[in-house]
């Protein structure tokens, strides 16, 4: 008999945590459990670093733009060398475009060299028979046939263009390779400042082949885990230490499937401790999850049964005394209640 009573005591033991469990589905009590989302940054190096120091502690608390490591980057001799090798490189193009202006030049003065023999040969035939002309008039003074002056004149014309084709092609010409020298000489070399930018990376990065970084503490906030150790040489991109805000300022919930549609954006509900009926704070929702997943066991009524629900994300102020991760009582605001 007592088998028998013990029996049914347990019937109603279990009937009773069922009811608790789903109460919110019979009563539709808007109401469930959240917890306060910890925000936690990964601080990484975009290079390989050696850590020099470490500052700080697993659960420290620091302030915004505290020391948390020391660290230095080591540039490999491949960087440096490529600097070289490129240097060499366009020293060699640079010589071989001065070449070629030397050259250009050089063909200029061929070129002007044999169109002035050709103007020079025109002027000497032209001279030639203006003095045959002159010196058959000269045998004839004692004719009047016509004035002397007139039947050469034509010919010292021709001379005097001849003249001056010769110095306005010379003119033309030292114009053109004086404007090639005077490019060499002012250094005008499409390469000159690629050297010199390159040598003065050389020696900047000479004198930084050891480059000091110092890590800081973007904002007030609280050390995660620690990733590294001291003289130890990490790769580019690695986790060095993880990084938290003091308190969150989302709580992540899970709403009862029965009750999603009970639950929208900007809708008002009060947080509270589950440790401190003191500590509440009033919160607004600002997201919800697009599926239904399963609720975590530690956010159930009874977390044996599994249950299901809709993710819940709710923005309170920063200024709370929530832990990092501490779970939270989520109830509906009324808008005839009045907020604590």
């Amino acid at each position: 008999m007592r088998y028998f009573n013990f029996f049914y005591l347990t019937i109603i033991a279990i009937g009773v945590l069922l009811f608790v469990a789903l109460r919110p589905a019979f009563h539709q009590e808007l109401s469930f459990y959240g917890f306060a989302e910890s925000r936690a940054t990964e601080i990484n190096y975009n290079h390989s670093v050696m850590v020099d120091r470490i500052m700080v502690k697993p659960g420290q608390e620091v302030k915004a733009g505290e020391v948390l490591l020391e660290l230095s980057r080591i540039k490999t001799k491949e960087q440096l060398g490529d600097q070289n090798f490129r240097i060499a490189e366009l020293k060699a193009e640079e010589k071989l475009w001065e070449q070629k202006q030397q050259n250009d030049i050089d063909e200029l003065k061929i070129e002007l060299q044999g169109q002035l023999s050709e103007i020079e040969g025109k002027i000497k035939r032209t001279q030639s028979e203006l003095a045959y002309k002159k010196s058959l008039v000269a045998d004839l003074a004692s004719i009047d046939i016509e004035p002397a002056e007139t039947s050469y004149k034509p010919l010292e014309e021709t001379l005097e263009r001849y003249r001056q084709q010769k110095t306005d092609l010379q003119q033309l010409f030292d114009s053109r390779i004086n404007g090639l020298k005077e490019v060499i000489s002012l250094g005008q070399n499409p390469y000159r400042e690629q050297i010199k930018r390159l040598v003065a990376e050389q020696k900047f990065d000479e004198s930084q082949k050891v480059l000091p970084i110092i890590v800081s503490a973007p904002t007030d906030g609280l050390i995660g885990n620690i990733s590294c150790k001291e003289a130890e040489h990490i790769s580019s991109y690695s986790t060095l230490l993880t990084f938290y805000e003091p308190h969150s300022g989302i709580i992540e919930g899970f709403v009862h499937e029965d009750l999603t549609l009970e639950v929208t954006i900007g809708q008002k509900f009060m947080i509270s401790s589950l440790k401190d009926e003191t500590i509440n704070y009033p919160g607004t929702v600002v997201g919800l999850g697009s599926r239904i997943v399963e609720i975590p066991s530690r956010l159930r009524k009874i977390a044996a049964f599994k249950a299901y629900g809709r993710e819940v994300l709710i923005e309170i102020s920063k200024d709370n005394l929530f832990l990092q991760k501490e779970k939270v009582s989520i109830k509906f605001i009324p808008k005839n209640e009045p907020k604590m």
